[in-house]
């Protein structure tokens, strides 16, 4: 994680001030190793790795009552476990000869433009974001995940990307700070439609004004329902929900404001969202 960026992060659990930096081991511009504190509610988050771990108190301290944490901590744990699995899925990797092209057309990436890539996985598009702008910042709340991807920057020679491992639906990080956003095939598997409304909310906060977001998520529709449901899990224990093209444009209606939404790639939609003046 590049120093500067340690000014970008605040408390998960919506604390607004500065975290404080307590310790650091640096290579070059990079912290390697790291402890952070917020300063209002006296939480303390490490880097790890180069990797900031910076989860909510919901999904480090189980409450067995809160039925949406413990279906995350439940995919944390099977993403975790399929790191080397989900790096072999063929069908992902030609899909993504379709799907890369079509987002970066949306969203449109500027050497000058930050990126947040919100849920990176194990970084299968990391690359191509971080070849076109002078900072991204990938979060994803699968440390094995986050782990799988740092080594492929590492042997790819990519520098501009800063690795936190975080809940979409409390993002670390302050307010108005990113030109451009970007979530792929992550909505989908946010378990409840509460927990869905804060996470499109949440990208809405980090986004600068006028700022391009770009999501998509599973599509459901006429062909879609004749080989998948609407709602289910994959093997492994994997959460999904298929929106129908009403169901996403309400959804990302109430924190941005919807440009272009295209079911073109039939799996899945894919909205180009900006963030009001």
């Amino acid at each position: 994680m590049h120093r500067e960026t340690l000014c970008w992060l605040r408390c998960p659990e919506g604390c607004t001030d500065p975290l404080a930096i307590e310790t650091v081991t640096t290579q070059g511009d990079r912290v390697e190793q790291g402890r952070l504190q917020c300063r209002v509610c006296g939480r303390a988050y490490t880097i790890e790795e180069g990797i900031a771990r910076m989860l909510p108190s919901t999904l480090t301290e189980p409450d067995r009552n809160d039925q949406d944490a413990a279906r995350k901590r439940r995919e944390m744990a099977a993403r975790d476990a399929q790191v080397t699995a989900y790096d072999r899925l063929r069908a992902l990797r030609w899909f993504g000869l379709v799907e890369v092209p079509a987002t970066l057309a949306l969203l449109r990436p500027r050497r000058a433009d930050p990126v947040l890539e919100a849920g990176c996985g194990t970084g299968r598009m990391t690359r191509t974001f971080a070849t076109r702008s002078c900072r991204v910042v990938s979060v994803d709340y699968s440390l094995e995940s986050l782990r799988a991807c740092r080594r492929k920057l590492i042997a790819q020679g990519i520098t501009n990307v800063d690795l936190i491992q975080a809940d979409v639906c409390a993002l670390p990080l302050q307010s108005a700070l990113f030109p451009k956003v970007v979530s792929c095939q992550v909505l989908e598997h946010v378990p409840t439609p509460e927990a869905r409304a804060r996470m499109v909310a949440e990208l809405a906060r980090v986004a600068r004004p006028g700022g391009d977001v770009v999501i998509s998520a599973y599509q459901h529709s006429v062909f879609t329902q004749l080989w998948d449901r609407k709602e289910g899990e994959h093997a492994g224990g994997i959460y999904y929900y298929r929106f129908s093209r009403p169901e996403l444009e309400q959804l990302l209606s109430h924190s941005l404001k919807v440009r272009r939404m295209t079911g073109a790639l039939v799996y899945h939609y894919l909205a180009h969202c900006q963030k009001g003046a």
